[in-house]
């Protein structure tokens, strides 16, 4: 896929409490209608939509993630979905609503993240640095069995997975979840996750157990 086939003008779905990276996919339940409202708008305009985080004092950050829209289906809970990460974009303006809900819509480029799409914002296993990926899977697969008796999918992903689960899922603020999705590299990536999670203790970690609900 080329630059020149992404849409330009994308809607915007905030998902405050996750993190869609390129290269990775993300499992979620959307409970609420407005948020329904505006996958139906996006699958409706090509099945992408531009995931990104909101400002407290409104509007969004600049930079997202272009999602590629599985749709599974609704169920009693809400609409299931896959989102998996294409690239990241930048958003150029913000658009006045397409519709009376108010579904948010921008103008974005992609220009400058266009290694995303050959191999996403984490790249390969060998681009970790001085971390030992394998490590940090035992390191946190080992805490789920501790914490919880067990760690969940964690166990059958592979490391990268596991670092790229984690940067996703886990209860960072809404900075330290823009630093992670802007992160130049999957070296700078997993350095700022171990930060932030305080690898050497392991004090914190996410629900494993899947597909996540936002309400």
């Amino acid at each position: 896929m080329n630059l020149a086939d992404l849409p330009t003008t994308i809607h915007l779905l905030p998902l405050g409490p996750f993190l869609l990276l390129p290269g990775a996919s993300l499992p979620i339940t959307l409970t609420d209608l407005w948020s329904r409202g505006i996958l139906d708008a996006a699958l409706a305009a090509g099945g992408r939509v531009g995931v990104i985080q909101p400002l407290d004092g409104g509007g969004f950050y600049a930079v997202g993630c272009l999602g590629h829209i599985v749709d599974l289906g609704r169920d009693g809970e809400g609409q299931r979905v896959v989102l998996e990460g294409m690239l990241r974009f930048r958003v150029r303006r913000e658009l006045p609503p397409e519709s009376p809900e108010g579904f948010p819509r921008a103008e974005v480029e992609y220009g400058e993240f266009a290694a995303d799409l050959a191999e996403g914002l984490a790249g390969g296993e060998a681009g970790s640095g001085d971390w030992d990926l394998e490590a940090i899977k035992e390191k946190v697969v080992e805490f789920g069995r501790r914490q919880f008796g067990t760690a969940g999918i964690l166990e059958s992903m592979s490391p990268r997975q596991v670092v790229l689960f984690m940067a996703q899922t886990a209860p960072f603020s809404a900075a330290e979840k823009q630093a992670l999705l802007e992160a130049a590299d999957l070296r700078e990536l997993v350095d700022l996750l171990a930060r932030l999670l305080s690898l050497n203790f392991m004090t914190t970690t996410p629900d494993t157990s899947p597909p996540s609900t936002v309400h």
